[in-house]
């Protein structure tokens, strides 16, 4: 086994549902499966998440779109800077 890795031992129960994910290998669907659920839970970012999953950001970002799960956070602050842009655009086209 690899130093910088570890060996983990699950209830065979978890076997057919691992199996039932996409993925090629049980290794690589479980470091898919650890890498979106530490994203849901906002303890790594999308980047940290696409490298420990072993995914490209686009192929990350795919299969987070796959499963139906945000990957960018849109905020009132957000929100706020959009509306102001836009009242900033419309009043710039009345001066012209």
């Amino acid at each position: 086994m690899a130093k910088d890795s570890f060996q983990v031992n699950l209830p065979k129960e978890f076997l057919p549902l691992i199996n039932a994910l996409d993925g090629s290998s049980i290794d690589s669907k479980v470091k898919v499966s650890l890498a979106i659920g530490l994203f849901v839970e906002k303890q790594i970012t999308l980047a940290r998440a696409a490298q420990l999953a072993g995914k490209s950001l686009g192929e990350f970002i795919d299969i987070l779109r796959a499963k139906q799960i945000p990957w960018v956070e849109y905020t009132e602050e957000h929100l706020k800077d959009d509306k102001r842009a836009i009242e900033q655009l419309l009043g710039e086209e009345k001066n012209d």
